[in-house]
């Protein structure tokens, strides 16, 4: 596979389970109680593999992507800069996600099966940490909503195909 298939995969991967994070947030779904936390904690752990994948080919080649011929100056800088954001944003969730897990005071196994997070912490620091998870994936929903525009100006403003290069060949007769 080579790598920019590879981060194809990776990129609609992530973004189906991020959208899945943004359409059920452990508040919505409290009621189910321990299973949706469960769930919570066993999907978190799936995007954190993938982002491993992604930032192992990041840390070793840099970013994949380089910006269009037809962007302005700005634009130059931002490209780089807004992926740049996205990856480390995203580090940012994965990461304050399990602290959050590991200070919980109860012990989350996920997808309710998996024994993962001992449940050693505090009640205190955990609201703490999990404040920071909530705030940390706001953030990343910012970036996200100005990643997907900033890529539909280029697409349909500059006409520079900029949609195709991580869609699936499928779908370029539609872009």
């Amino acid at each position: 596979m080579t790598r920019r298939t590879t981060l194809k995969w990776l990129h609609w991967l992530s973004s189906a389970m991020i959208f899945w994070f943004f359409l059920v947030e452990p508040d919505d779904v409290e009621r189910l109680g321990g299973a949706a936390l469960a769930t919570h904690a066993g999907m978190g752990t799936l995007l954190a593999i993938l982002l491993a994948g992604w930032l192992t080919m990041y840390v070793r080649r840099g970013l994949a992507s380089r910006p269009g011929t037809k962007l302005p100056g700005w634009a130059r800088s931002f490209h780089g800069l807004m992926h740049k954001v996205l990856i480390w944003g995203l580090t940012a969730v994965v990461l304050s996600g399990a602290l959050a897990g590991f200070a919980a005071p109860f012990a989350i196994h996920l997808f309710g099966v998996i024994p993962f997070f001992p449940g050693i912490g505090t009640q205190q620091v955990h609201a703490l940490v999990e404040e920071i998870h909530e705030v940390a994936f706001d953030a990343l929903m910012i970036a996200l909503a100005i990643h997907m525009a900033f890529h539909l100006w280029r697409h349909y403003m500059l006409k520079d195909n900029a949609l195709r290069i991580m869609a699936p060949k499928a779908l370029h007769r539609y872009l």
